[in-house]
């Protein structure tokens, strides 16, 4: 099956695409992030790379800490993303993708932008479990 992996953030998005007979993941391109179009923008990149379903990054709260506002725009995005497609959208824990994507790119040298390398990772940690 074919994966779409996504770092959602509040002005450009992170992709990656992968597939998890191999298990890899690999960038894609980085978007802008369109407000309320972002979703519709997305379904219609999922139907032309005819993906098969889609790993959201959430930047989960520490512990019993309450929702960061990150978390709770992200959530809104996955489920406007949901309606809009009838592929499976997974989330996955995305707190230090942004930090190591940072650090890969530093170490590198990488021409990929680090918010599809943050997709990558995101997008690689879902097939490693």
């Amino acid at each position: 099956m074919r994966y779409l992996g996504i770092d959602y953030g509040d002005k450009k998005i992170g992709l990656s695409i992968g597939d998890d007979e191999i298990r890899t993941a690999a960038p894609l391109e980085t978007v802008r992030n369109e407000g309320d179009r972002t979703a519709m923008l997305i379904a219609s990149l999922i139907a032309r790379e005819r993906v098969d379903a889609v790993v959201v990054g959430v930047p989960l709260s520490a512990g019993e800490a309450p929702a960061s506002e990150q978390e709770k725009k992200t959530r809104a995005f996955i489920e406007a993303l949901r309606l809009l497609t009838t592929v499976p959208v997974h989330e996955e824990d995305e707190r230090y993708t942004s930090s190591e994507s940072s650090r890969i790119k530093q170490e590198q040298g990488s021409g990929v932008s680090e918010d599809a390398l943050a997709a990558t990772l995101i997008l690689q940690a879902y097939f490693d479990k």
